[in-house]
């Protein structure tokens, strides 16, 4: 097993004091996209996509003029999940899974650009997303991100404690933090 750092997306907030913990307190911060691609025996899996090709070439429709105000992200389509697995020698195809630690647009922009993958998600995060109960689920939460309607697998802590398929991941996972 093999897993790749990913930059998924930069963005520059103000407050640089604050994010950054140096420079001014208006001067732009700067904050990437942390993400995963783990090789595995039977496919690539992605956890979380940062921002997404759709992004850069549609991003007041995706994102919203607020958050693009607020967070400036880059929007380079080079740092895409997907230009990144092709560079990296990979077929996009070879990605089937994608887990997302949460819903926010700069960890679910890239999952239009694997519509054929499974997207594993913890199942209250899945609820908070699709209802958007609340002002700032409406603020927080892009759902055209996700209008292509990708196949969601979601898990609470029951089902990943009792064995499914996430599990099998999420224990590959906990090997590698382990050195096994």
């Amino acid at each position: 097993m093999r897993v790749h750092h990913l930059n998924c997306g930069t963005m520059h907030p103000a407050s640089q004091r604050l994010i950054n913990g140096t420079g001014g307190l208006f001067a732009a911060a700067t904050l990437v996209c942390h993400c995963l691609l783990v090789e595995t025996e039977q496919s690539l899996i992605l956890i979380d996509t940062g921002f997404g090709t759709r992004d850069a070439e549609e991003p007041v429709g995706l994102l919203g003029e607020k958050f693009l105000r607020l967070i400036r992200p880059v929007l380079d389509p080079r740092e895409s999940a997907l230009r990144q697995v092709i560079r990296l020698g990979y077929q996009p195809a070879d990605v089937r899974h994608i887990v997302l630690t949460h819903l926010d647009p700069d960890h679910t922009g890239g999952i239009s650009d694997f519509p054929w993958a499974t997207v594993h998600l913890h199942a209250r995060e899945h609820e908070a997303g699709m209802l958007r109960p609340t002002r700032g689920e409406r603020c927080r939460y892009q759902p055209n991100q996700w209008a292509h309607g990708p196949v969601w697998s979601t898990y609470d802590e029951t089902t990943v404690t009792t064995g499914s398929a996430l599990r099998r991941y999420t224990s590959s996972l906990v090997c590698l933090r382990r050195s096994c």
